[in-house]
């Protein structure tokens, strides 16, 4: 897969491709699974299936794989892993379902591919030619009306997009938005009545001009732009592009949202993920600088921003409660992160140490008060992006469970770990065992049986 002696952090550990698809049934499991999750754990990361270039390889580049756990009745009865890969396309990004349809989503140019509930089958879907230009990894649900709305981009193109599909996947509203310098815009957020851009300082243009200047680049064609403004667009629901209102943030990158709100007077709440810098030094993946909570708050009749932190862990995949999208919350669910240092050489040819991202204990975050709780796996053991499902008939926003995939360095296997999300302090409620090792990916989502039905 790989060159020998060439070496590239993302190529390396849980990083690596695993080669094989795999099948198992009847999957072991510590303590009691609820009865009451019948569905599957689905999630999808980058997983090179031929030979890459280490020099050049991004993380956010291999062509995809999704994993699979089927839970009914308190059992795990399967575990399948497949690539991704339907007339050329291989997202890598996310899997979720809408409109009945089983979706793996990536950004930038490709739309989605449709799975089968069972993963043998791939199609690409592009809603009759209206996600011909592309999709995104990160689209937002309503869960007043059940519209999907979504934010794309293809830098061939040079254009974003505003679209909405309703509730059967039929697209309703598309709008063209101006922006300059192709950035990249990997995730949005959604009001009751606004739908948030991110127009942030990663972007082809930058790219190119690193390349004409000889200077090192990746299989990724953004990186980190010095002359492109950070700012955030604030379109009213189902508007036309005119309608935009930008607004200057501080200097940084926000690869995901935790969720956003209306307020009563007027402002607007926006949860993010920020990063300083992205893609300047490391550019073989998000290692230049640690991820921090912050809340903004949006003040459209001034056009300025108020930045607070939120909480004192260093946090990634964020996800709430989805019932709450676009309305007030006050929980988040986190992969907690550190930094390991690797050596790189920067633009002036100087070796230096340098940060890699790589998760670790699962966070739980008030908002509210800004404390925070923490789930550690055990020595070696860390969590990927988690996922909420709500306990059938719950009234509070914590009550269900936290399903996510834990890496075990000890034995090189994963495991699908069950928490309950009112007390992440408190043992697994239930961890089903994996025959392998699943990579380190991007994201994933409990999917019902009801939703592909």
């Amino acid at each position: 897969m790989t060159d020998a002696g060439v070496d590239n952090h993302y190529l390396r550990g849980n990083f690596a491709p695993v080669t094989e698809e795999v099948n198992a049934s009847d999957l072991p499991v510590t303590g009691a699974l609820p009865r009451e999750l019948n569905g599957r754990y689905l999630r999808i990361g980058p997983n090179p299936r031929e030979k890459v270039d280490p020099a050049t390889y991004h993380w956010f580049t291999g062509a995809g794989m999704v994993h699979g756990i089927r839970l009914r009745d308190g059992r795990a009865e399967w575990y399948r892993s497949r690539f991704v890969e339907s007339e050329g396309h291989a997202p890598n990004t996310n899997v979720l379902t809408h409109g009945g349809r089983l979706l793996a989503l990536v950004e930038a140019g490709q739309p989605p591919v449709e799975l089968t509930p069972d993963l043998a089958r791939m199609a690409v879907w592009d809603c009759d030619g209206t996600l011909s230009n592309g999709f995104t990894a990160h689209p937002k649900l309503d869960p007043a009306t059940g519209d999907l709305h979504a934010v794309t981009y293809n830098l061939e193109l040079g254009t974003a997009r505003y679209v909405v599909l309703d509730r059967d996947g039929k697209a309703t509203h598309a709008t063209d938005i101006a922006v300059a310098d192709g950035p990249m815009i990997h995730d949005m957020a959604l009001t009751e009545t606004r739908t948030i851009v991110l127009d942030l300082p990663v972007t082809l243009a930058a790219s190119m001009r690193r390349a004409q200047a000889g200077k090192p680049v990746s299989d990724l064609p953004v990186v980190w732009d010095e002359r492109h403004p950070a700012r955030i667009g604030l379109l009213p629901i189902g508007g036309t592009g005119a309608q935009i209102q930008w607004i200057e943030v501080p200097r940084c990158f926000v690869f995901h949202v935790l969720n956003a709100y209306d307020n009563a007077d007027g402002s607007v709440t926006l949860d993010v993920i920020r990063y300083d810098e992205v893609f300047l030094r490391d550019i073989h993946g998000p290692g230049d600088s640690v991820p921090t909570l912050v809340r903004w708050t949006i003040n459209p009749a001034l056009g300025i921003v108020h930045e607070q932190v939120i909480g004192d862990y260093s946090v990634e995949f964020p996800r709430i409660n989805a019932a709450l999208t676009g309305r007030r919350h006050r929980y988040g669910w986190f992969a907690g992160v550190g930094a390991h240092g690797i050596e790189i050489t920067d633009d002036v040819e100087r070796s230096r140490t340098h940060e890699a991202l790589e998760t670790g204990p699962l966070v739980k975050v008030d908002t509210m008060t800004g404390t925070s709780q923490i789930h550690h796996y055990g020595p070696g053991r860390v969590t990927m992006e988690p996922a909420f499902v709500p306990r059938p008939g719950s009234a509070s926003e914590d009550d269900g469970w936290i399903l996510s995939v834990v890496h075990d360095g000890n034995t090189n296997l994963a495991e699908l770990v069950v928490l309950d999300a009112a007390d992440i302090t408190a043992d697994p409620v239930a961890r089903v065992h994996l025959p392998n090792r699943v990579p380190f990916g991007f994201h994933g989502n409990w999917v019902d049986d009801d939703e592909t039905a």
